[in-house]
This record gives structure tokens, C-alpha cells and sequence, in this order.
């Protein structure tokens, strides 16, 4: 199980990091991203311009670089993946709801397993924290 863990950690950070990197420093192209993403709903088109004219992207790149470069550490790899549900669920719910892309759609399923497989392979360290029972009413 430990060889599993590790290899998930390094292909989501390799992922994360690039993602991060990308919305980041690279020049967004729309032309070469409609190219790329064929099959989508225009709307989305409209949707992550808007986003990218926003300065969104910019924030979303910062938080999937910096979960990235947590992911490689064995220390911090579990902050990094309960950081990482929010921002995935969102990647999920935008294909689902405005790209309507099947493959972008099973894609982020997967990373979305990936990334629950890492939070439960430490689940006997922080069941009893959020689930303990308390001696006060409240």
C-alpha cells in the first residue's frame, strides 16, 4: 500500500505542479485551447475566458502549484490533499455543468479517486480526531 501511496503522490503532484505552472507563467493562447478541447460546449469557452480575464486562474494556478509541491513531501502530502478536494470537486463540476467534455469529465473523476485514496490511506490518524466523542451537550 505504501508503494501506492507514493506513486499517486508524485503522478498528482507531477499534475498539479504543471497545472499551476501553466495558468501561471505560460501565455493562454484561446485559439490553441478551443483546438485542444473539442467537443466542449462553447460556453465553457466563454466561461474560462472570462475566468482568465478575471485573474481567477491566476488564484486557482497558485493553489494547484502550491498543493503540488506539498503532495512531494511525506510530511505535508495529507494538507495538501484535503486542499485538494475543494479545488478538484470545482474542476468536476465546471466539465460537468459547462464543458459537458466526456473524457475532462472521467478525468477528473479519476484524480478526485486518486486523491481520496491518499486521504483514506491515513485514516486511522485523523478518524478520532473528527469524530470523538465529547462529554458537553453542545
Amino acid at each position: 500500500m505504501k508503494v501506492a501511496i507514493y506513486i499517486i503522490r508524485f503522478l498528482l503532484a507531477l499534475m498539479f505542479i504543471y497545472a499551476g505552472i501553466e495558468k501561471l507563467f505560460l501565455p493562454y493562447d484561446p485559439s490553441i485551447f478551443r483546438a485542444n478541447a473539442v467537443g466542449s460546449d462553447p460556453l465553457f469557452f466563454e466561461f474560462y475566458d472570462f475566468l482568465q480575464n478575471s485573474g481567477y486562474l491566476y488564484f486557482v494556478g497558485f493553489f494547484q502549484l502550491l498543493c503540488g509541491v506539498l503532495l512531494v513531501f511525506k510530511r505535508t502530502y495529507i494538507l495538501a490533499a484535503i486542499m485538494l478536494v475543494p479545488l478538484i470537486l470545482c474542476l468536476l463540476m465546471t466539465h460537468v455543468y459547462f464543458s459537458k467534455n466526456t473524457f475532462y469529465i472521467l478525468f477528473d473523476s479519476s484524480m478526485f479517486l486518486l486523491n481520496t485514496i491518499l486521504i483514506m490511506g491515513r485514516y486511522k490518524e485523523w478518524y478520532p480526531i473528527l469524530f470523538q466523542k465529547n462529554k458537553t451537550l453542545i
